[in-house]
């Protein structure tokens, strides 16, 4: 997966992306894992869109995917390579 968000841009499987994401926040130690920092992640698009967030039961690399594609539905990111 390779996700552009502005000028950067971020590859690997959703989760490293999700890594990746929360390691450049402002305070990564805020949160401890890849899981936390989506459900934040969700609670931004929320109160942003003022639209619903689900996302699918299952691993957090399908939880991230989706995410994503929420994200990109909403102008926030764009997907270059979703294979």
């Amino acid at each position: 997966m390779k996700i552009r968000i502005d000028t950067r841009t971020y590859e690997g499987t959703g989760t490293e992306i999700l890594e990746q994401l929360r390691l450049t926040a402002f305070d990564p130690t805020e949160f401890p894992d890849a899981e936390s920092y989506l459900w934040q992640l969700r609670s931004n698009f929320i109160r942003a869109t003022d639209l619903d967030c689900p996302l699918p039961n299952g691993s957090l690399e399908r939880q991230a995917r989706a995410m994503f594609a929420l994200l990109a539905k909403a102008g926030a990111l764009e997907v270059l390579e979703d294979g």
